[in-house]
């Protein structure tokens, strides 16, 4: 089976921890075989899981989500992972404060932080021409967003 992954995870794919497979609104555990794991790319590998030994087998959890346990994470020196921006405060250059950074999601390479503004989310592209300052220990992000983001009616 191919598993497409954000990269940050490829450390952690490496030791072949146990993937949960959101099935039907459960987490089933999969266990990978001993050398199951070969890395394609940066973000997609080839896995051998165990007890899937056929085709029909492996199409039944194909699209699913897949999760690893949060002590499973390996987490490299500096900054992790896109979503260790979850709780930073937004700063807009402009505006001033914006508030704290609720969630981030890649939508095909493209970044966007989700935050509560005046009481309505608002979803801000991040990108690395818009950032002014990080300052990871004070959790402040400070950039200078697209005009007229913060409008809301």
């Amino acid at each position: 089976m191919v598993l497409k992954f954000d990269p940050e995870f490829g450390a952690c794919l490496e030791e072949g921890p146990v993937l949960l497979v959101e099935a039907d609104g459960l987490l089933v555990p999969f266990f990978t075989e001993p050398q199951g794991v070969k890395f394609r790319a940066d973000d997609t590998a080839l896995l051998k899981l165990k007890w899937i030994d056929d085709d029909k087998q492996a199409r039944q959890i194909c699209g699913l989500q897949v999760f690893v346990k949060q002590e499973d994470r390996i987490v490299e020196e500096g900054f992790g992972s896109i979503h260790d921006l979850i709780g930073f405060m937004l700063i807009d250059q402009a505006v001033g404060v914006i508030g704290q950074i609720e969630q981030v999601a890649d939508y095909g390479g493209n970044l966007v932080i989700q935050l509560t503004f005046r009481g309505k989310e608002v979803l801000v592209p991040f990108h690395e021409d818009f950032l002014i300052h990080f300052d990871e220990e004070k959790k402040e992000i400070v950039m200078q967003c697209p005009g007229g983001i913060f409008d809301l009616e």
